[in-house]
């Protein structure tokens, strides 16, 4: 199976388009039928059912499109380490949660590449945690909010905690509030941030039917959007800390404070035990800076 092939299917199953692919790839749609022929033919099954409104996938299809997408991401780590390996240069990819990915990290890395220049760095974020790609080894370090299940050779370690803040636009007349009251007042819901909605859930007794059934305004998948919500809303939103202290320079947000209440998320590294024996000094060296930046 030719990679090039693989990769113009994983395309045109994105896009259900043919014609869409070939223009941006800049090659025939006669070349691209062909090169989805000859992966049909190789592997002896009928990959899309194609008509005049375009293509969709059969269920031969819908098979090769659930691992498309690794495979992919393997060869290009490949090429990737590779590439670096000729050129003397280390490659290591992070995965992290959101809420750190984008906040912690970037900084993190900063100063990183000041001992470890010779080091290339990927940091990719994920909307909540899953250890897939860690597991599957497109990535050398995952962070997040959930502990991993054991595996073997793997190791998870705690760094510190993200606080859960409860905030709302400056105008917001309730200054604080009982943990009773909370749920009366109209909330923005990050929804797609498992970990988030879990631990909230968990320390109000309440199940996610019973969140999802609240005075909720609207729900998103971003922390911004919830944000940017609030400070134009009489509503209120729970986001991590991290996310407050860097980015609270938005205008007309403020924090509402929860009387006798504090909710924390703890954060853990993860990494396999053969990544971390060639790479000990980074990896060190990463924890400790997330570390002071935690504590």
């Amino acid at each position: 199976m030719h990679i090039d092939s693989l990769n113009y299917f994983f395309q045109v199953a994105n896009s259900n388009s043919i014609s869409t692919v070939a223009k941006n790839a800049h090659i025939s749609q006669s070349a691209l039928s062909q090169q989805i022929s000859k992966l049909e033919n190789n592997l002896n099954v009928q990959l899309f059912n194609r008509t005049n409104k375009g293509v969709s996938l059969t269920s031969e299809g819908e098979i090769l499109f659930k691992y498309a997408e690794s495979i992919l991401s393997s060869y290009n780590k490949m090429q990737e380490e590779l590439l670096n390996s000729v050129n003397k240069k280390k490659y290591v990819s992070i995965e992290a949660v959101e809420s750190i990915g984008l906040t912690l990290l970037p900084m993190a890395i900063s100063k990183l590449k000041k001992n470890f220049s010779s080091y290339t760095i990927n940091l990719n974020t994920i909307d909540c945690c899953s250890k897939a790609n860690l597991s599957s080894n497109l990535c050398d370090i995952f962070i997040c909010y959930t502990k991993p299940e054991n595996a073997n050779g793997l190791t998870t370690k705690l760094i510190g905690y993200d606080e859960i803040l409860l905030v709302a636009g400056k105008n917001f007349q309730v200054p604080s509030i009982k943990k009773d009251d909370l749920f009366d007042l109209p909330l923005i819901l990050s929804s797609d941030k498992t970990c988030l909605k879990t631990l909230i859930c968990n320390e109000f007794n309440y199940d996610n039917k019973i969140l999802d059934s609240s005075n909720i305004l609207y729900s998103t998948n971003s922390y911004f959007s919830a944000l940017k919500g609030v400070s134009s809303s009489k509503a209120a939103t729970f986001i991590p800390a991290s996310i407050y202290n860097n980015y609270h320079s938005i205008p007309d947000i403020k924090i509402i404070n929860i009387h006798d209440l504090s909710i924390k998320l703890p954060i853990y590294i993860s990494y396999f035990d053969s990544f971390y024996k060639i790479n000990s000094e980074f990896v060190k060296s990463l924890k400790s800076i997330l570390k002071g930046y935690l504590n």
